[in-house]
């Protein structure tokens, strides 16, 4: 999905990072002594990486489905719980 030829791909999606970008992420953040490293993309916001970690943390702790947010019985409360923490509620 970066644009390598086996892919089939002419050019990499804009959001994705290349390997290179993504291994010179790490090795900055660990020379900087972070421990966990959130790979980013160029399409979502460190805030809502940082969401979607807590609320599937939750998913482990309250015993919902893997990737409730996806799921059509918990995807509304994923987007209120989404927006309240990105307007400061």
């Amino acid at each position: 999905m970066t644009g390598d030829d086996d892919t089939g791909l002419e050019t990499k999606p804009d959001g994705a990072w290349t390997p290179q970008e993504s291994i010179s992420y790490m090795l900055d953040r660990v020379r900087q002594g972070e421990f966990y490293i959130i790979g980013p993309d160029n399409e979502t916001p460190k805030e809502v990486d940082q969401l979607r970690i807590m609320w599937s943390a939750r998913d482990i702790a309250e015993g919902r489905p893997p990737l409730s947010r996806w799921h059509e019985d918990y995807r509304p409360m994923f987007q209120k719980f989404i927006d309240e923490h990105l307007s400061g509620k």
